[in-house]
């Protein structure tokens, strides 16, 4: 009997959710043993979760999970290894922390057919509904809908696009590769959406998003640069908007370094580091206010915050970090 349903797990440093999680992918209705596998990749953690991924293994009598350990590469290189491993027809993807409903496969794989590429939950559009891959770059990703959880990617399709996580980002590769998957639909129809919260996020105070200010936190910088560069090829097909939203994003994220270097006490922050945060977080604020409109569609928080970094960068990083004192 075929794999129907490959679930990736990334874990890292995971050992208080990660049971839990893999129970409820377990959980699966709908799914014979043989039709379901979770697989678990290891990062590198050394709080335990490394022993408790081959319990898990050691435990299910129907040997659904696969477990492999590396080094801690990141999250891409983790997912990008269960990518190669899954010998599902469909793939999503579960983070360690994260939970699905029993129902979740059932809901989403009930609308597959020839042509679906993505099952995405949401209540964009009507249940059910097809649209290609340039609607949902506009609607959908670009809406802030960037994560690949709560999805099913056809592998076949994944494979044959050679689509995989960028690896050396610390931010951002969720919506590198969902960019990759809807260029590749393109004008096809052949995305599906249905309406469903069969996922279940648990905010993580650890996430790369909520962590101090790091060096890599830079990455957004890189990310939202790489996705204008991802849809320059293919303007003729998306509007304008797109690229508006894109500047305003990349605007915004650039403030949101800035204020993540801010908050930081000034006799703590490295000087280079400062002046390189500087230059880029203003260079990438500057290229985004090319694209007309992008700083009208901004908020006047950040329209505000737009004027006083072009007048005094260092005079931003003292007030922001004032106000957030």
């Amino acid at each position: 009997m075929d794999r129907v349903l490959s679930i990736i797990i990334p874990v890292y440093e995971a050992k208080d959710t990660l049971e839990r999680c893999v129970q409820s992918c377990l959980a699966q209705k709908d799914l014979l043993e043989k039709e379901l596998e979770v697989i678990l990749v290891d990062d590198g953690s050394t709080d335990g979760s490394s022993d408790l991924c081959d319990a898990l293994a050691a435990k299910d009598q129907h040997g659904r999970i696969k477990v492999k350990h590396t080094r801690n590469f990141g999250v891409s290189h983790a997912r990008n290894i269960g990518l190669e491993m899954a010998e599902g027809d469909y793939i999503t993807f579960v983070d360690a922390d994260d939970t699905i409903w029993e129902s979740f496969a059932e809901d989403m794989l009930r609308y597959l057919d020839e042509a679906t590429v993505i099952v995405d939950e949401t209540d964009s559009y009507a249940s059910s509904s097809k649209i290609s891959g340039y609607q949902y770059i506009e609607n959908s990703i670009l809406n802030k809908n960037t994560h690949v959880w709560g999805k099913l990617f056809k592998r076949q399709t994944l494979r044959d696009g050679h689509v995989m996580f960028k690896e050396g980002l610390s931010i951002g590769e969720d919506l590198l590769f969902m960019l990759d998957i809807a260029l590749l639909q393109g004008k096809e129809r052949t995305i599906r959406l249905i309406s469903g919260n069969g996922y279940n996020y648990e905010e993580n105070e650890a996430s790369a998003m909520n962590r101090a200010f790091k060096e890599s936190y830079m990455d957004q910088l890189v990310c939202w640069k790489e996705a204008e560069d991802r849809l320059l090829p293919v303007a003729e097909h998306i509007s304008h908007y797109a690229f508006v939203s894109v500047a305003a994003s990349q605007i915004m994220t650039a403030l949101l370094v800035a204020g993540k270097l801010a908050v930081v006490p000034e006799d703590q922050r490295d000087a280079d580091i400062t002046n390189l945060v500087i230059m880029r977080v203003g260079d990438q604020i500057e290229h985004a206010l090319k694209v007309r409109g992008a700083f009208a569609g901004l908020s006047t928080g950040y329209k505000v915050k737009v004027l006083l970094f072009r007048i005094s960068p260092k005079l931003y990083l003292k007030l922001y970090g004032g106000y957030k004192k």
